[in-house]
């Protein structure tokens, strides 16, 4: 694909930047990649001489542009067939259409009743244009335009952080890519904090920010935000979600809850993704504070992209005059999972492929069934199969849905570690990153994942990684030892916990790892060990100075009483192994008197009295 660079300056427009290469207006087939996000994309085209049909992302969206011309026509769920009707027969210079995707068919529709070709009359922009990739897996319907799309003579994608299309038309269409290229530094701070100890830290930011007039949390599960505004006694709020989700939080006794952006904003507000992106925030006088919040101890779907999503939701909130900074602090806190799976290029291929084979298979198989029966069975099993999730409703492969899949694993990847997730900062090239890796050899989070882990031998497999990394921590020097001795005592009280220290201490983590992390082995194992470090310890020195200081010479002793006393030796020196009557003959030269009344030892000569007469510096 050709890329065409167009300089932009400090205080300059979209349309500015597109005159200097040669555009009055967004030109057709082109991937508009604005880098910036509020540099009057929609805007520009809403005010254009032509018609055009302007696709958002959501309903907010569209709602939030309805104030920039009052010859706007938005068409979304509510909207009846009818109004889009009349609005087409209006007589107006431009007609201005805003849709959702999943509500364009009523446009196509209510055009062709009347005879108007949308595809040569009008001009379509699909504003975030990564919406599809990221969105399809749960909205289906999100990518129903893209036949359409593609039918207009004249169209382009926009946004500030497009992902990579495969969509073949793309190439038959000859689209050119437009990169915006900033003339000056656009790079805004962003605090990066990595945890396991989640609601801890979420607390300590939120403390600090207690004198903030606005906190805006971009937290993408209503479950989550429930629990934080009841957990922390949040009085001063509002939440903007879907309406489905506005219901369910009424039910649950949040009533402050809104589909739409709802001013004047509270102290905290909550937002999730259909907020992420596209609508603009307008605060009159107090900037805000921006926290994102990703929790994976509940939902994966937090995760934040640092090359989209991230930037998109600084760039809700639009600047005043001049300045800038809009906004006083941004501030993403979240976890990560090392245990995350993900899934290669090459695995992804071979699971399409895999789910293409299956769904054929059936295929064959229900064009060749006469039994009217099994073909509505096999219809049925086509139609569960994962393959239908990934072809569009004319039973075509879904670019969209390939490059999603994708696209999940690439973000994914970012969480497996601190240091994925602040590379991937830094590649997005937006932001002056201040990271800070507040991770804790054993954090709230892990005792909390420990203690809903239900397999006894994935409990164990997360003590020995909690052992390693206090144990990793304390001899890098990363710790102290009192902070060692905290972390031992805190992981002590957990369920089976002592039992595994003790495994580990003896076997560690390579012999609870052969043992295959089951108790009977692991059991075995240390019953070995303790074997062998018995026959060890038995013959140390100091063992062998108090066994030489505990018996006469030459005289009978009962050899019960010469157990007795071994066995107490052993004991003191904790050393796991059961004398019988002749381990004594292990340390002495003797003479035996089996007498029917006390058998007895005469113990002549200590076999390793040269090994004392050292020990003792003789």
């Amino acid at each position: 694909m050709k890329i065409i660079e167009a300089v932009i300056n400090k205080g300059e427009w979209l349309l500015d930047a597109l005159k200097r290469i040669g555009y009055d207006m967004i030109p057709t087939n082109s991937i508009l990649d604005k880098t910036l996000t509020g540099l009057g994309a929609t805007h520009s085209e809403i005010h254009s001489k032509r018609n055009s049909i302007i696709i958002e992302p959501n309903v907010p969206v569209i709602l939030g542009k309805l104030d920039e011309n009052e010859n706007l026509e938005a068409v979304y769920e509510k909207c009846e067939p009818y109004t889009v009707k009349k609005y087409l027969q209006m007589d107006i210079p431009f007609k201005k259409i805003l849709t959702t995707p999943e509500s364009f068919h009523k446009i196509r529709d209510a055009a062709s009743s009347l005879g108007i070709d949308i595809y040569k009359e009008y001009f379509c922009l699909f504003d975030e244009c990564e919406k599809v990739t990221q969105d399809i897996d749960y909205r289906r319907k999100i990518a129903q335009p893209i036949y359409d799309f593609f039918q207009f003579e004249n169209k382009a994608l926009v946004s500030a952080t497009p992902l990579p299309i495969s969509h073949p038309e793309l190439e038959k269409q000859e689209f050119q890519k437009i990169k915006i290229t900033p003339s000056y530094n656009y790079k805004k701070n962003l605090e990066l904090i990595v945890t396991n100890s989640y609601y801890k830290r979420l607390r300590k930011v939120l403390d600090g920010l207690k004198d903030s007039k606005h906190i805006c949390i971009f937290f993408n599960v209503t479950d989550g935000i429930n629990e934080l505004i009841n957990n922390l006694k949040i009085t001063d709020y509002k939440v903007f979600c879907s309406q489905k989700s506005v219901d369910k939080l009424n039910k649950r006794g949040i009533d402050k809850a809104y589909s739409s952006i709802n001013y004047p904003l509270a102290q905290y507000n909550f937002f999730t993704c259909r907020f992420y992106s596209a609508l603009d925030i307008l605060l009159r006088k107090d900037k805000p504070d921006i926290l994102i919040l990703t929790d994976l101890r509940g939902a994966q779907f937090t995760m934040i992209d640092p090359l989209t999503e991230a930037i998109q939701i600084q760039g809700r909130f639009r600047k005043r005059g001049n300045d800038d900074i809009t906004y006083n602090s941004l501030i993403h806190i979240t976890t990560i999972n090392p245990n995350l799976k993900v899934r290669s290029g090459n695995e992804l291929e071979s699971r399409i492929s895999r789910f293409r084979a299956n769904y054929n298979l059936l295929k064959q198989e229900h064009e060749v069934e006469t039994e009217e029966i099994d073909k509505q069975a096999i219809l049925e099993d086509m139609q569960s199969l994962k393959w239908q999730e990934l072809i569009d409703d004319e039973g075509n492969i879904n670019s969209f849905s390939i490059d999603n899949l994708y696209n999940e694993e690439r973000v994914k990847s970012y969480y497996q570690s601190a240091d994925n997730l602040y590379q991937a900062y830094l590649n997005a090239n937006f932001f002056n990153i201040t990271f800070s890796d507040v991770t804790e050899c054993v954090g709230e989070d892990d005792i909390e994942r420990l203690n809903h882990t239900k397999l006894k031998i994935d409990r164990r497999k997360m003590m020995v990684q909690f052992l390693e990394r206090i144990h990793g921590d304390y001899g890098r020097g990363n710790i102290t030892h009192e902070a060692k001795e905290f972390y031992i005592d805190y992981l002590k009280r957990q369920t089976e916990a002592i039992y595994i220290m003790e495994a580990y201490g003896k076997i560690g983590k390579a012999g609870i790892e052969q043992a295959q992390y089951k108790k009977s082995l692991i059991d075995k194992a240390v019953k070995q060990y303790n074997k062998e470090l018995a026959e060890t310890l038995r013959f140390s020195s100091k063992v062998l100075r108090d066994i030489k200081e505990e018996f006469e010479l030459n005289v009978y002793i009962p050899k019960n009483d010469i157990k007795k006393r071994l066995q107490l030796i052993f004991n003191e020196h904790s050393i796991e192994y059961k004398v019988v009557q002749n381990t004594i003959k292990d340390y002495y030269h003797f003479a035996e008197s089996n007498s029917q009344n006390t058998a007895s030892f005469k113990l002549e000569a200590f076999k390793f009295e040269q090994v004392v007469f050292l020990t003792l510096g003789l």
